[in-house]
């Protein structure tokens, strides 16, 4: 794997939402299509949780060897999904037992504050694949089971997945 690679991607990707939150008014990141659906600010918020309680979490696991199991592999939805480098556009619902709603942000400075988070975070998990037995693997509920750098390669993914989902939002108020 390409470390320097997915660091500059996973870099790009996060500043990019960083960039794109002075497109919005604060009261626009609050804003949902229906009830049922999530605001932008709610988006972030999400990538924010996931990544922090989700993907880097069970990338510590593997990198520990806590839970992790070895002998095991990805699904081939899994396999299709690292094949193709990205998630497919198609919206997703999680399974209930580990679906969050999130909540609404409370400042724009909260969401740019958890996104650097995020940016840290990344940077020392990847600096720490090169130390990670990739045979060692977490579950992840739809793809199967994933290694350290598998785990940090979907984060990555999943902010680029829910860029789809902004401009769905984006295009039911009507903003350019």
């Amino acid at each position: 794997m390409n470390t320097a690679k997915l660091e500059s991607k996973t870099t790009a990707v996060i500043d990019e939402y960083i960039r794109a939150l002075d497109g919005y008014t604060f009261e626009q990141l609050l804003m949902k299509p229906s009830p049922e659906q999530w605001s932008v600010g709610q988006v972030y918020i999400h990538l924010w949780m996931s990544a922090k309680g989700f993907f880097f979490k069970k990338a510590e696991q593997c990198l520990t060897k806590e839970g992790a199991e070895q002998g095991k592999s990805k699904n081939w939805k899994g396999s299709l999904v690292f094949l193709m480098g990205r998630m497919p556009t198609v919206r997703v619902k999680m399974p209930a037992k580990v679906a969050v709603e999130p909540k609404q942000p409370e400042s724009k400075e909260q969401i740019i504050a958890k996104l650097n988070e995020i940016k840290q975070l990344s940077s020392a998990y990847i600096g720490r694949i090169k130390e990670a037995d990739p045979s060692f693997k977490t579950r992840h509920p739809i793809f199967d089971h994933l290694n350290t750098a598998e785990w940090i390669s979907l984060c990555n993914m999943h902010f680029r997945h829910h860029q789809s989902q902004i401009q769905r939002i984006r295009q039911h108020f009507g903003w350019k």
